[in-house]
This record gives structure tokens, sequence and C-alpha cells, in this order.
């Protein structure tokens, strides 16, 4: 008897471990979507629909025909009726991940059937063009939660949730200034193709799913070890989070297409995302912000129709970029466009820095403070599995520019301990004194101490009257005998998208200012997440 008390009492340990395992796999699908969610809940759209924004998400039921009290024939019957070139499983699994759909986060469910209204059409479209089902549109539900800005622990990006590297093969450009991750139409072109690609391999839908989400790799590792190809077949065999990829997008097709049988009905967005709109192709440098002054119409509303522009900046003179608008807009937009472009250029263009150390000034609206984005070149040590565009990724700036800026390496796999020279731009603020006796005289500058405090760079001294610039070259280290510049501490809440670079040309300041008053050095500063809060002197 005792030996079959150790037996039972194993088995028992084996299902209770068996379980947790798979509760902690469905927390990691669960808790993606619950972030980028929670990101989409800050879009424009979303926060201008008062019914939206002030409800409350705590996940409670939504409906009042709870999905755990369906029967399983009910299930099953229902899943059968669905057209989809994935197989519709229905298992323990599948309902455990409908549960969580309509009983737990029936309100978001209603959210994303009213987001569905506008995307689903363009995924249609797009996936059917290139021979894949449109039925795999309900991965989005899974992968962003309809959320372009979506960004996951590990990088993958947008609608789609493209990662760098597999992003740059389907033609997705990312750089510092646009991640074409989060374009719609890009992304949805990329996700096509590469689900196309998927197909090719394995002529199961099923397992281009799981590669889909733990690459090809993964997938023929589980299938070698299994000796199967089927995807339930080599379930356990999977990385844990793609175990329940496969049953989350069954479970997500069947909430967006039973919805109403929960009671759960989609959410009217009072704009939602401007349902008649058109793209427009942009042939000047323009930013967010001259298209506000002209237009009037608002860089947040600019910004969400168009994720991709990460510093709300269309550089096209560079080449073919495109500019979601209103429809009722496109036409007068065609007709502005060159006096938009021309609009207080100095004020929305601070990153326009010419070669050889040219400064850009921005001043403040009363005339007294000014901000100098100066280039400042510091160095980087080459470690193992560096690479040119690994590490222009990582400083956000473009492969030919930083080979151009280390010319004297002609390799193109760079040794552990090579030194890369990396340019950068650093805000260096100044506050203009003007003597009381007089106008006339020159403007006394007196700059704050900065990152680059005991270097030496040119600054420039405004004369007043005449309006002409004279460059002086003055050395930080004389800093330390002038009188310290009042100082206030504000806080910001990091958003989406939103780099350490990026907020202190916001608030005109440098980045080892927000660094240092934040105990961050470059490696920390580069895992910032939206909701921290950041000290800006």
């Amino acid at each position: 008897m005792t030996q079959y008390k150790y037996i039972v009492l194993s088995l028992i340990v084996f299902f209770c471990v068996g379980n947790v395992l798979a509760q902690s796999d469905e927390s990691e699908v669960y808790s993606n979507f619950e972030r980028n969610y929670n990101t989409l809940l800050q879009s424009y759209y979303i926060k201008t629909n008062e019914k939206l924004h002030h409800r409350s998400y705590s996940g409670t039921t939504y409906g009042n025909h709870l999905a755990k009290e369906t029967s399983d024939e009910e299930y099953q019957r229902r899943l059968k009726q669905l057209p989809s070139p994935v197989p519709l499983v229905y298992n323990s699994i599948v309902k455990n991940h409908i549960v969580y759909y309509i009983d737990r986060i029936g309100d978001r469910v209603g959210v994303m059937l009213g987001l569905s209204k506008y995307y689903f059409p363009i995924f249609e479209n797009i996936l059917d063009s290139y021979g894949v089902p449109s039925e795999l549109k309900y991965l989005v539900v899974i992968e962003s939660a309809f959320n372009p800005k979506a960004v996951s622990k590990a990088g993958a990006t947008g609608l789609w949730q493209f990662m760098y590297s597999t992003g740059r093969i389907y033609d997705l450009k990312v750089n510092s200034i646009i991640d074409d991750r989060q374009d719609v139409i890009k992304s949805t072109v990329a996700a096509a193709k590469y689900l196309k690609d998927l197909y090719s391999i394995y002529h199961d839908w099923s397992l281009v799913l799981a590669a889909y989400n733990c690459g090809p790799g993964n997938v023929n590792k589980a299938m070698k070890r299994s000796g199967k190809k089927d995807f339930w077949d080599i379930y356990s065999f999977l990385p844990k989070e793609t175990r329940n990829y496969v049953p989350a997008f069954i479970a997500a097709t069947y909430a967006m297409n039973y919805a109403d049988k929960h009671r759960i009905y989609p959410q009217e967005l009072s704009r939602p995302l401007d349902l008649i709109n058109d793209t427009v192709i942009v042939s000047k440098d323009i930013y967010f912000g001259q298209i506000e002054k002209v237009m009037g119409i608002s860089v947040e509303q600019l910004e969400s129709m168009n994720p991709q522009y990460k510093m709300s900046y269309i550089p096209g003179s560079l080449g073919t970029y495109a500019l979601r608008l209103p429809f009722s807009e496109v036409e007068r937009f065609i007709e502005l466009e060159d006096s938009i472009s021309k609009t207080d250029k100095g004020r929305y263009n601070p990153y326009n820095l010419t070669q050889g150390g040219s400064l850009e000034t921005i001043q403040s609206d009363d005339g007294t403070t000014q901000t100098v984005y100066v280039t400042k070149t510091f160095t980087h040590k080459c470690r193992t599995n560096d690479s040119w565009s690994s590490i222009a990724k990582r400083y956000g700036v473009s492969v030919s520019d930083l080979r151009s800026w280390n010319k004297k390496i002609k390799t193109s796999r760079l040794r552990k301990g090579t030194i890369l020279n990396i340019k950068q731009r650093v805000a260096v603020e100044k506050k203009k004194y003007i003597p009381q006796d007089t106008q006339e005289k020159e403007s006394i500058v007196q700059e704050a101490i900065t990152s680059a405090e005991n270097e030496n760079n040119q600054v420039e001294k405004i004369t007043p009257k005449t309006n002409e610039k004279s460059v002086a070259t003055q050395q930080y280290s004389n800093h330390k005998n002038k009188k310290n510049i009042n100082t206030s501490t504000i806080t910001h809440t990091v958003k989406a998208g939103e780099t350490i670079s990026k907020i202190a040309i916001k608030y005109k300041v440098s980045e080892n200012q927000i660094l240092k008053a934040n105990g961050l050095n470059q490696q920390t500063a580069r895992k910032i997440r939206p909701g921290q809060k950041l000290k800006i002197k």
C-alpha cells in the first residue's frame, strides 16, 4: 500500500505542477495583451471618447451570459460554423482562453470590436491580395490588441509585432525618424508576405501561427523531437508562450464572432480613427507642429493616424513618404504644403544639424532663454556579437552614417574591443541677459552646465541690434565660476515610443541632465517604459 501511496502522491504533484505551468504559460499571453491594451487607452481617439475614457476597466464580468456557463457542446457547434484555415479545435485549454476574453475582459473586447470596423477592411484587402486567408486578421487581437504602437518586452513592435530583424527582411524601415512596423499598411503587407512564406514551409496554418510566434527554428526543433507534424502533437515540445498562442487565436476568433451571444457589443467611437481618410505623398520636410499651426489638425491626432513617424517629422525631401489625413483635409494640405514646410521652420526643426558642428538655436517665447543643439562625439567599445547594424540600432543612427564616422575600419565584421566613434545631438540651454543701461550692448550668454562640461564646444553670441551671429569658443570649465541658473524640477510621464533623446529635445535640456537627475546610465536609459516617471530639471 505504501508504494501505491507514493505513486498517487507523485501523480498529484505532477498534475499540480502541470497546472501551475499551464497558468504561467497563459499569464504570459494575458500580460502581453494587457500591456498593449493599456497603452492603447492612451491613444488620441480613445481618450477623446468620453464614454470609453471614463469607463472602469476593472476586469470584472461584462456580459450577463458567462462563457464558463456555456456548454462544451455549444462551443463546439459555434466553432464548427466559422470558416477558418486554422482548425478551430475545442478543448479545455481553448475554453480557458475563451473564458478570459468573454468573462474577464469583455469590456476590452467591446472596444476592439469598435476598432475592428476601421482595421479589418484594411487587413482583409491586403491579406487577400497576397493569397493569405483573411481570417488571419484575428492575429492582431492577440498580438497587439489593435495598438499600432504596441511594443513587447522583447522589442517586437506594431500591430503585427515584428522584431527588428524580421521587419528589415520584409522591407520595413526602422531608424531614428521612422518605424514602418507601426505603419498600418506597410506592416500588414509585411505580415502577409511573412505568413505566406511560412505556409510554403509547413503547409499547415496552425504550424504557421506557431512559427510566427516563436520562429521556424523552434517549430522545426519541436517537430524533430516529437517526430510529429501536427500542432497538438508537438504542443508540449514548443516554448511556453507558443503553446497557448494557437489556443488564444481560436479563442479570439470565437470572441470576435460570438461576442453578442454574451451581451458584448462594439463600442462606438465618437471618431473611429477618421474612417473617411486618405493618404498623400509628402515631398517636403514637414513637422506635425507646422501642420497643426497652419491647418488646425492637432499633433496628437496626426500622431495617432501616422504612428510610424517617431519624431512627428516627415523627411519628405529624402524619399517617398506618405501622410494619412482626414479625407476633408487632403486637398487643402496639397494646396498649402509649400507654406506649411516654411512655417516657423526654426522652431519646429531642432534636428536639422549640418556637418561640421553647426548649431541650431531655438529661442523661447519670452526671449530670455534659448537652446542650442550641438553634435557631440563619443566612443563605443565593441563587445562580442556586436555588428554595424546592431550598434546603429542601439544609438538610433543609420549604418551608413556609422560607417562614415569610422572610415578607417574597412571590415564588415567588427572585432571585440574595436573602438567606434558615435555622433549624437546634445541640447545646451543658454540664458540671455541684456544689461539695463542699454539695449545695444552685445548679449551676455550664460550657458547651463551640461554633459559637455570640461569639453570645448562652439556656442553662438547674438547681437540683438544687428541680429548678426558670431561664433566664440568657450570652455565649460569656466562655468564653475559663474552664477548658477535658477532651476525647477518637473515630473514627466513617459509615453509609448518616447526615448531619453526625444524627451530631452522636448524640454530643451541635455540627455545627461535627465540621466543624472534620475540615476540612469546609457544602458538603463534604453529600458524606460510607458508610465515611468522622470524628473526634469
